[in-house]
């Protein structure tokens, strides 16, 4: 958590105020665990157990694994505010079709595609780049796409079908060629 931090604000007074917040279910030392992480530097830390806290700078906001409705709630509460610049979703748990709107950009992803049992590839984005397929032996990208191409329509969600094919034809074409060595 710490790098992210770091990333958004190297110094006090450069980069974005940040503010952390950690889901209503999150227990006492995983909160304990993140102050330690985090010390030093321009960053607000709150909990929801306490209730959405109110936040009157421009700040970014990054909740670290909501896992109810109430905690995405919160975020969209945060995000139209007016006073956020971004909030970003961290390890994200109990995602449904309503928590985060479809107009939200999938910033950092990283899906692993299995065939025959064991991981063959990844689907992976880093915001800004796009999508893209990886496979797991080689490490080489296999195939790209927008976010038009891959989300599923009026979501934020990467539809997965494609991509598990590519990987498992990668792993085919891979293990014809190794037995025919």
């Amino acid at each position: 958590m710490s790098k992210l931090v770091r990333a958004l604000s190297p110094a006090p007074f450069l980069g974005a105020k940040v503010s952390l917040l950690t889901s209503k279910s999150a227990s006492t030392s995983f909160i304990n665990n993140i102050k330690k992480d985090v010390k030093g530097g321009a960053v607000s830390i709150y909990s929801l157990k306490d209730g959405t806290p109110e936040i009157k700078e421009k700040s970014v906001c990054i909740l670290i694994m909501p896992s109810s409705r109430n905690d995405y709630l919160a975020a969209q509460e945060l995000a139209t505010s007016g006073n956020i610049s971004a909030v970003v979703v961290v390890n994200g748990f109990a995602k449904d079709q309503k928590s985060i709107p479809g107009s939200a950009t999938m910033a950092y992803f990283l899906k692993p595609l299995t065939y025959n049992s064991q991981v063959a590839g990844y689907l992976v984005r880093s915001y800004p780049s796009d999508w893209a397929v990886i496979n797991s032996n080689s490490n080489k990208i296999l195939d790209e796409f927008s976010d038009e191409d891959i989300l599923v329509k009026g979501t934020n969600t990467p539809d997965l079908r494609n991509s598990v094919r590519i990987v498992q034809r990668a792993a085919d074409e891979q293990a014809i060629q190794d037995r025919n060595y």
